[in-house]
């Protein structure tokens, strides 16, 4: 038994030694990565010979006066979107306490009051109405942020 362990051994130590020989041989490649100006990205073994387009260069004043007078579409929109994703988080809060009312194995208490649930239960209970409110309470203030300001 033992014999067979060392031929064991040793051929995987041949066979070790035979990969990393092999491995040795071979020679690192680079590859190039390009972006054209549609997006594509295109991998090569040729460096790219086209000369990059020059970044435009704009004063700070015009870039600061672009992004304010999109800002308050963008953030009304982004409000939308997160009123929007609220009010899914507590319809989905409430399903899960609605489904979460029976008692699951292991929530029954053992003993004289076998009838009632047990801590784990009432746990649940606690965690599952704790998931609404908080929902709840995001999509009141997602909300106040699309209300008109008075």
């Amino acid at each position: 038994m033992n014999s067979r362990r060392r031929v064991r051994h040793s051929v995987w130590r041949i066979c070790a030694a035979a990969l990393l020989c092999a491995a040795a041989g071979v020679p690192a490649q680079t590859i190039y990565k390009q972006v054209d100006s549609a997006g594509r990205i295109t991998y090569t073994d040729r460096p790219d010979t086209t000369p990059s387009p020059r970044a435009a260069t704009v004063p700070a004043l015009d870039v600061a006066n672009a992004l304010a007078s999109n800002t308050a579409m963008s953030s009304r929109h982004a409000a939308t979107i997160d009123a929007n994703e609220a009010a899914r988080r507590l319809r989905q809060a409430q399903l899960e306490r609605e489904q979460g009312a029976e008692r699951l194995p292991g929530e029954q208490a053992h003993g004289t009051g076998a009838s009632e649930a047990n801590r784990r239960y009432w746990q649940r209970q606690a965690d599952l109405r704790r998931v609404v409110e908080q929902a709840q309470r995001r999509l009141d203030e997602t909300g106040r942020l699309l209300r008109p300001h008075s």
